[in-house]
């Protein structure tokens, strides 16, 4: 299932600037339930030339039920390329928010750099969802299967806290679209050996209607969970 919001959303646009703010009462999430209460997410975002973004966010959530989810997050990011060198960077901090009964400030940080070199892009990154007391970084309502391997290992963060070091490679032969990505997955504080994951996908594009994907996930566990292996075969039709 996919996951929408029952709120309301403002977008503006005047040159580089734009703004986007959206209050949301309820999240209808993946398992069929309602997240109710107060969410404020805004975003101001910059472009300082063609090649440079700049951007600013926050996000504060007031869970009704649930109240360990309530947070306070402020951000900035930046997307650039430099030649044929592309680089993203990103930094908030978190804190909680309403009845959350756990007090906290945990720090998030990623960045990314990398390069296409003829027909392959190569891209590093380090990701951090940081904790303290504790209580590690928080995203309730992330699309969190895109993030720390498809494993689903991560969909909640440890309260350790979470560094991702992570690969990928992709391009095409042939006409299929190839993506490999390695994570190495450790804690923030308290020194764990999470484990790590090798992420691969196939997707071709048969005619302007009809596509293929094959997608697979091998997670090997090393202080956290199992070793797990999952497997996705997909059609899409576009009519």
């Amino acid at each position: 299932n996919e996951q929408t919001y029952d709120g309301v959303r403002a977008q503006y646009k005047t040159g580089a600037l734009s703004v986007d703010y959206s209050y949301i009462h309820n999240v209808n999430n993946i398992v069929a339930s309602n997240n109710t209460g107060e969410f404020h997410l805004a975003n101001i975002g910059y472009k300082l030339s063609k090649a440079h973004k700049v951007a600013a966010f926050a996000y504060i959530l007031d869970f009704n039920a649930g109240a360990t989810n309530s947070s306070s997050t402020f951000g900035g990011l930046y997307n650039g390329k430099f030649g044929p060198v592309i680089v993203n960077a990103s930094v908030a901090s978190q804190s909680d928010n309403g009845d959350n009964p756990n007090s906290y400030t945990a720090s998030y940080l990623n960045a990314e750099v990398g390069s296409k070199l003829g027909p392959v892009t190569v891209l590093g990154g380090y990701e951090l969802l940081g904790s303290d007391n504790g209580v590690a970084f928080n995203t309730p309502l992330a699309t969190k299967h895109k993030f720390q391997g498809w494993a689903d290992k991560f969909l909640g963060t440890p309260g350790d806290g979470i560094e991702d070091v992570y690969i990928t490679v992709k391009g095409a032969l042939s006409g299929v679209k190839l993506s490999a990505t390695y994570h190495n997955l450790t804690s923030d504080v308290n020194g764990i050996d999470y484990g790590s994951e090798l992420d691969l996908v196939a997707n071709y594009k048969v005619n302007k209607n009809y596509s293929v994907l094959a997608k697979f996930a091998s997670y090997s566990a090393d202080e956290h969970a199992t070793d797990t292996s999952k497997l996705w075969l997909q059609i899409a039709a576009k009519f």
